[in-house]
């Protein structure tokens, strides 16, 4: 472990996991658990479940499970150190110094390898920019208004022509090709002819993480060519779903009003117009890791797409995404211009600045977007038109924003107000009905399928079964280990869990499988250990829980004993483990009245 186990599980009881989960996803109790869309997965009806009492969260819809830890390293797609670190932050634990793994030291030194050669590039492709080889590229940069300072600020470069610059550059400096390809700054060729830089004839921007340092490049053609824009892969530094363009520059200007565009020359140039608040996507559709990414920097969004059909078409996709994480969503539309950038040069900050004042709350701009679709002068639209509005209306969980804009709907749709508001209601009641049963069928259905059937279907679920059986019932654990050795299980994983409750039962101490999990430092790891204690069995019927043991049991003691009989290297041990096998046949385990064989 990087830290004593001690001080990990510290950390894990100092941070909730219900309050941890809710900076991310809005959840609703139910009994003694908290139900709430997936994180994981895209769902429409809530999956996921989180115990105040296991310290547990599981989704009955994909299966993903796991602790505190396991969680923020899955939402911050970070490894187990840094989850620590984090948690222990928000806990205001002081932790020491780290003992690093030769792996972990092996991954630290390719990352810095990677945002060594990443700065090297950005150097180089900005001394470009200012050579005779730059000239095409500085002429487009002088076109669109971008002011030297701000070329500097930002680190914008150029990629000449020719398919191998970058790395002969790169290995003047040392790098070897196979770091090279690891980073993503040059590709092999399908053909095997070598490698060749992935960036050549672009106007190059450096893509910075929250800390300033350069994680990636997004580049764009000068001339003809697709893609227009092209941008680094993903790497050991660089998440394209976790990574918005600018957003070190927006952590400076520490306000809690972020504004969200679509692409790189649109963010630099609100930015140059004084509005330091701005952060853009990389081309890609804004989800729910990039909302993630924001709400560490602010909690209220206003978005500025282009003003055409498809600017209209992603505000409404980003919409529910912001919203659903927590977010004040506002909306800005540019008028004659057709995206900031070139409204900005028409009509000047000061301009740019009242848009953004009159900026207009999301449910606004969807029942106007949804209003375009009805001529109001139509009885039959104006009905269908109240109806796709109500609909808006009931996902607002805020009562007084609903009761606001449904005053403002009925007067528009010439309807009695509280008819639209008794059809919101009943909107709001069968979706809330729904939620909440489909969340009760999910959990019946795993918990049903879970006890209905705990035979063996394989080794792994086998040992699954065992080990959750053992954690939750100190008689079966009595039991089974009385036959049963933690060195038999079958896996890395499985042997340790087996050996922590088997401790845990001689020393008399009781864990919570929360506490168990974080023996691992692996999300891999984390999952599986956390998939053995993700739904807990039914003990009702224990003639039935016993049978089940029993044949659990000889299935691990059968898979052991076939490693041993692989590798045994004379007649007498072959006959003797043979004779072993055979025996397990007979074995019969009855938990209530301790061991038969």
């Amino acid at each position: 472990m990087f830290y004593p186990q001690e001080l990990i599980d510290e950390i894990r009881i100092q941070n909730d996991i219900v309050s941890v989960v809710s900076e991310y996803v809005a959840l609703k109790q139910r009994g003694s658990s908290y139900f709430g869309l997936c994180p994981f997965h895209n769902e429409s009806t809530p999956s996921f479940s989180v115990s105040a009492d296991k310290q547990f969260y599981y989704c009955f819809g994909c299966g993903e499970s796991g602790n505190v830890y396991s969680f923020i390293m899955r939402m911050e797609n970070c490894d187990f150190v840094e989850a620590v670190k984090r948690l222990a932050d928000r806990a205001h634990i002081t932790l020491p110094e780290p003992e690093y793994s030769e792996e972990a030291r092996q991954a630290e030194r390719l990352k810095q390898q990677i945002y060594e050669m990443n700065k090297l590039a950005g150097r180089y492709y900005y001394a470009v920019l200012h050579s005779q080889n730059g000239e095409k590229a500085m002429q487009y940069l002088t076109g669109r208004q971008v002011k030297p300072e701000i070329q500097k600020k930002f680190g914008i470069g150029y990629a000449p022509s020719g398919r191998n610059h970058l790395y002969s550059y790169l290995r003047s400096k040392g790098f070897e090709t196979d770091t090279m390809l690891k980073s993503g700054l040059v590709m092999e060729d399908k053909n095997g002819n070598g490698v060749y830089d992935r960036f050549f004839n672009r106007l190059m921007f450096p893509i910075f993480d929250m800390q300033g340092r350069v994680v990636g490049f997004g580049g764009r053609v000068i001339d003809k060519g697709e893609p227009k824009y092209l941008n680094s892969p993903e790497t050991a530094v660089f998440s394209k779903s976790h990574t918005l363009y600018g957003m070190n520059f927006a952590k400076k200007a520490r306000k809690k009003e972020i504004i969200l565009v679509e692409g790189y020359m649109d963010m630099i140039s609100i930015y140059q117009a004084g509005f330091e608040n701005v952060v853009a996507g990389l081309g890609t559709a804004f989800n729910t890791e990039h909302a993630r990414t924001l709400r560490r920097l602010a909690d209220r969004v206003i978005l500025l797409y282009d003003s055409d059909n498809a600017g209209q078409m992603a505000a409404l996709r980003a919409i529910p995404v912001l919203v659903g994480n927590g977010f004040d969503v506002m909306v800005a539309q540019v008028t004659d211009a057709k995206d900031a950038d070139e409204f900005i040069k028409k009509f000047g900050s000061e301009a740019f600045g009242r848009l953004l004042v009159d900026a207009v709350n999301y449910i606004t701009f969807k029942i106007n977007c949804a209003k375009k679709n009805y001529n109001m002068d139509n009885a039959d639209h104006r009905v269908r038109f109240a109806e796709e509005a109500a609909k808006i209306l009931s996902e607002v969980s805020n009562d007084i924003e609903r009761d606001v804009y449904a005053k403002e709907t009925a007067a528009v749709c010439g309807i009695d107000e509280a008819a639209l508001k008794g059809r919101i209601s009943k909107m709001r009641d069968a979706a809330e009905g729904e939620f909440m049963k489909e969340a009760e069928r999910k959990r019946r259905r795993v918990y049903t399928e879970s006890s209905r059937d705990m035979r063996p279907k394989g080794i792994v679920e086998a040992q699954k079964t065992v080990l959750c059986l053992c954690a939750y019932n100190e008689k079966i654990m009595k039991s089974v280990f009385s036959v049963l050795k933690p060195y038999e299980f079958d896996g890395e994983v499985y042997k340790v869990l087996a050996e922590n409750i088997y401790s845990d039962y001689e020393k008399k101490v009781k864990r919570e499988p929360a506490d168990m999990v974080s023996c691992f430092e692996s999300l891999e790891d984390q999952n599986t250990a956390a998939a053995v204690f993700a739904v807990k069995p039914d003990f009702e019927d224990m003639t039935k829980t016993e049978k089940a043991i029993t044949e659990n049991v000889r299935l691990i003691k059968k898979n052991y004993t076939d490693r041993l009989l692989a590798e045994a290297q004379t007649v007498e041990d072959i006959m003797q483990l043979a004779k072993e096998k055979k025996k397990l046949d007979e074995l019969n385990i009855i938990v209530s009245e301790g061991l038969e064989k």
